[in-house]
């Protein structure tokens, strides 16, 4: 006698629930990982396996018909694909007993959400906070739709031979935080030990922040502990953004710019009596690589009277260029400093003021030593 028990189960569902009973599913990923995903009949959403067969029509396609190569196989029913360097989504249309892999192509922590959907709503979503991996790890994890997210566990292998980590969700968000679609808010401030505290805050109602990155170079991006970080000399901005626990992330965040000036150093060399005005050109910009934050207005001074030191123009934007130049009327043989600073006036500059140390050295025409005539 066959047994109708799931029928009868989905036949005595109450029609006004039936708004909470998931049909569809979203994936996402955020993470330098490649994302595989296949069904109980062996089709896939992935990389393009090939076997020789269609490796070999392809190549006679390409050499033949210019055809492209395909990249990626999309053959489970009702689903679409779309993956991305950092960031990989995947919907789902049906259900069924799906197994999902994901292959390290670099280091990097990977976040990954599966959200389920009703007709009608967004419902949970179970979310796996900064898994650990890089070009040798692997992962995985088994959904069966019929069951709740709670069910699922990621299997990660670190690398090759290592012990296989069973990772339960980090959290399993409800639909009042799975439909968050708000990013937090980071600000900086910067302490009188030129330190830099962060805070981030999320919207009422939101999902939380999950965590804040930062970085000074836009190259290196580290995760705020909580802990103030000194600027390096050798910042070129200071940037945060934070990320909520429904996988918004805030974009560009809080920005602080940096004032940059080159040479810092200017050395003349005259002779007395040489009347004669000699300048040197100084670079004022912003250091900020890509950029986010505009021109940065400047004010140049001497840090104290110095008649011989003319300093053209006096203010202005960057980039810009300041020009230097001594008047040795007046002075004796001798070496002579200053110091000259060039002050941001644009508010919440990193570095606003920077200093170019200025030498002079000024030498008697008759001490000069020539080579002699043979």
């Amino acid at each position: 006698m066959q047994d109708h028990s799931d029928s009868h189960q989905h036949d005595s569902i109450d029609p006004r629930n039936l708004a909470l009973v998931a049909n569809r599913w979203l994936l996402r990923v955020r993470g330098r990982v490649m994302v595989e995903i296949e069904d109980t009949a062996g089709r896939r959403l992935g990389p393009y396996r090939k076997n020789r067969e269609v490796l070999e029509k392809e190549v006679e396609d390409v050499s033949q018909h210019n055809v492209s190569p395909n990249l990626f196989e999309l053959t489970i029913p009702g689903a679409t694909y779309n993956p991305g360097r950092s960031f990989t989504t995947a919907f789902l249309g049906r259900t069924d007993r799906y197994s999902f892999r994901l292959q390290g192509q670099a280091p990097s922590v990977v976040d990954v959400y599966l959200t389920a959907f009703s007709s009608n709503n967004r419902l949970d979503t179970a979310f796996f906070h900064a898994i650990p991996m890089t070009e040798d790890s692997r992962a995985s994890f088994v959904y069966n739709t019929d069951h709740p997210l709670e069910s699922i566990a990621i299997k990660l292998l670190p690398k090759p031979g290592s012990e296989v980590l069973h990772i339960s969700p980090t959290a399993i968000l409800r639909p009042s935080e799975s439909i968050d679609h708000t990013p937090p808010t980071t600000t900086i401030a910067i302490n009188s030990d030129n330190s830099v505290t962060l805070s981030a805050t999320d919207h009422p109602g939101g999902s939380g922040v999950l965590r804040t990155h930062y970085t000074t170079d836009l190259r290196t991006f580290s995760i705020y502990e909580g802990v103030p970080f000194l600027i390096p000399a050798d910042a070129k901005i200071v940037m945060a953004f934070s990320v909520d626990r429904n996988g918004n992330q805030e974009y560009p965040g809080a920005v602080r710019p940096v004032l940059g000036v080159h040479p810092n150093v200017v050395v003349f060399q005259a002779t007395v009596g040489n009347a004669q005005r000699v300048a040197q050109q100084i670079q004022a910009f912003n250091l900020d690589p890509v950029p986010l934050t505009g021109p940065l207005e400047w004010e140049a001074s001497t840090e104290e009277e110095t008649p011989w030191l003319f300093i053209e123009p006096q203010a202005g934007k960057t980039p810009g260029l300041l020009t230097l130049s001594v008047h040795t009327n007046q002075l004796q043989a001798n070496t002579y400093t200053a110091r000259v600073l060039v002050k941001a006036r644009t508010p919440e500059t990193i570095f606003a003021e920077r200093a170019i140390s200025v030498a002079l050295e000024l030498s008697n025409p008759d001490l000069l030593s020539y080579p002699e005539r043979s």
